[in-house]
């Protein structure tokens, strides 16, 4: 017999998806973590490669839930293909199956300095060391972030904002980024540029939240160039991972969606977050307000 919870709101936790073990247990304890915060119902579902998919979530959600609105939060790091087209396909259909219910569908995770903090942070503890043959008098040390890749022209641009905040802030030096898939430059050709630039030190810095296959592509690929170059160290550093950050993002995302205004995504605005090693900005006469 099914028990029915009555609730006003419910989440709906939106992954990518994987066959990585490790990344189902990641992305599941981002979920509970969820839970833990807030004191409304959460269910979760993948776009794809698990299970369960995003209807049979929210049919689950709502089957347990009396719910009169749904949250549905991408847990997606930027707005390539899968935020823009698949997540509001399942979206259509959720409609048409729970016609009483209001699905309101927040922004994905985005370009924030919360983000660039977690990145810089497991940056600066690579997990693993190759280590070059000499040691050169002069050190150049660089950063390679590397995106999963789209064949979304926006999305592989905002990688490229991403590596560009990341110099700016300074913590990691020089940020240049690359794509293990989809989109040029991969892995080995932006690995050969940096050697070119006169790279004695470089760090691999996944831009991805999970653990998965791509990542361990990103650094068998990294291992195998350092082989060919071996006067260069190589430091591989870890996914996001369950970061509780994180889980702080998607209780902004799911309160700003429910502002009855709707402003610009000002997350990485000079007004309202420092950036290291720049003196902090003051607002334009008038003001610049972030009510959201």
């Amino acid at each position: 017999m099914t028990t029915h919870n009555n609730h006003a709101t419910a989440l709906m936790v939106v992954g990518h998806g994987t066959t990585s073990a490790d990344g189902i247990r990641q992305f599941t304890e981002v979920v509970e973590q969820l839970r833990t915060r807030v004191d409304v119902p959460v269910g979760h579902g993948f776009l794809e490669l698990a299970e369960p998919d995003i209807n049979s979530g929210i049919s689950k959600l709502l089957t347990k839930h009396d719910c009169s609105d749904v949250i549905v939060l991408p847990l997606l790091l930027l707005a390539a293909g899968h935020v823009k087209n698949d997540v509001p396909a399942s979206l259509l259909e959720a409609r048409k199956n729970f016609g009483e219910v209001n699905f309101k569908y927040a922004r994905d995770l985005s370009i924030t300095p919360t983000l660039l903090e977690i990145v810089e942070d497991r940056s600066h503890s690579p997990f693993e060391f190759v280590h070059g043959h000499k040691r050169p008098k002069r050190k150049r040390k660089f950063t390679l972030l590397v995106g999963r890749g789209s064949t979304d022209l926006d999305a592989n641009s905002d990688l490229y904002k991403i590596a560009r905040l990341l110099t700016e802030r300074g913590a990691l030096g020089e940020v240049e980024p690359a794509f293990i898939s989809l989109a040029p430059p991969n892995v080995t050709d932006a690995l050969d540029k940096l050697e070119l630039l006169g790279a004695t030190e470089i760090t691999i810095a996944p831009y991805f939240l999970f653990a998965g296959t791509l990542l361990q592509r990103i650094y068998s690929q990294s291992r195998e160039w350092q082989i060919h170059n071996p006067d260069i160290t190589l430091g591989l550093a870890k996914e996001m991972g369950p970061d509780p950050r994180i889980v702080d993002l998607l209780i902004q995302r799911s309160t700003e969606i429910q502002l009855p205004l709707k402003l610009t995504n000002c997350d990485m605005c000079i007004y309202r977050s420092e950036i290291p090693g720049r003196p902090p900005q003051l607002a334009p006469a008038g003001g610049h307000p972030h009510r959201h």
